[in-house]
């Protein structure tokens, strides 16, 4: 699915030096590191928006340089942090944009668009706020309703930067579980950066830690103890 080689990344300088890594379908995967280590640079790399200085990022197969600006979004789906603005759209709206890269030059959604559509809020049973305008959602609901425009826009890999930011204990669990639950049904490879190490830790998943000192991003399998992920991605 996500495959790296010799990849180095950064802006004017090298911020960061990338593991050989190779992540896989059927897999979530936790970014974790201090603020201001890279994350948010590194996620983007990974879905073409920043260059990288020096390496490869192969995304099923293809280097994510060769693919064009119709294809990755058929290829990879990312979630921001900050919900964009988008005050007179319907959460439904909203998520049906997921479907613009299938729905040609006229805009028109399918029977299976609409299907799809459905299935997201389905999925994060989020049926509600279907109707609702974003500007009415609270930072919580427009986080779910991105993740399911996610959903919506069917790639086999997903990428989230902070999704639980915004959200109390109960639904942080929630998300971290039916992430897992998606990446395994529907054979998705997702990557979301967190600051919630405990949560982390206790969903089992693999590791991509951030050693500040080193300046490099590792892989950790999973199982893994809390000191570990420390010792690696937030001591001093």
């Amino acid at each position: 699915m996500i495959r790296t080689k010799n990849l180095h990344i950064g802006y004017a300088k090298e911020l960061l030096a990338v593991d050989d890594l190779s992540l896989d379908k059927g897999e979530l995967y936790f970014l974790i590191g201090r603020n201001g280590s890279g994350k948010s640079t590194f996620l983007k790399t990974l879905i073409g928006e920043t260059p990288p200085i020096n390496g490869e990022v192969l995304l099923n197969g293809n280097h994510i340089s060769h693919l064009t600006y119709k294809e990755i979004p058929k290829t990879v789906a990312f979630v921001t942090t900050h919900f964009p603005l988008t005050d007179y759209l319907t959460a439904e709206e909203y998520v049906r944009l997921a479907r613009t890269p299938y729905t040609g030059h006229f805009g028109r959604t399918s029977s299976k668009d609409q299907d799809l559509i459905d299935q997201a809020f389905d999925i994060l049973n989020i049926q509600d706020l279907k109707q609702r305008f974003t500007s009415e959602l609270s930072d919580g609901e427009k986080q779910m309703v991105s993740i399911a425009k996610a959903i919506a826009q069917e790639t086999a890999i997903i990428i989230l930067d902070e999704p639980t930011a915004f959200l109390d204990y109960t639904n942080k669990q929630r998300v971290v579980d039916l992430l897992k639950n998606i990446s395994k049904t529907m054979g998705k490879c997702i990557i979301m950066s967190s600051h919630d190490i405990d949560m982390s830790i206790a969903a089992e998943c693999p590791f991509l830690a951030v050693n500040s000192i080193e300046k490099k991003i590792r892989q950790v399998l999973s199982p893994t103890s809390k000191e570990e992920i420390i010792n690696l991605a937030f001591k001093e």
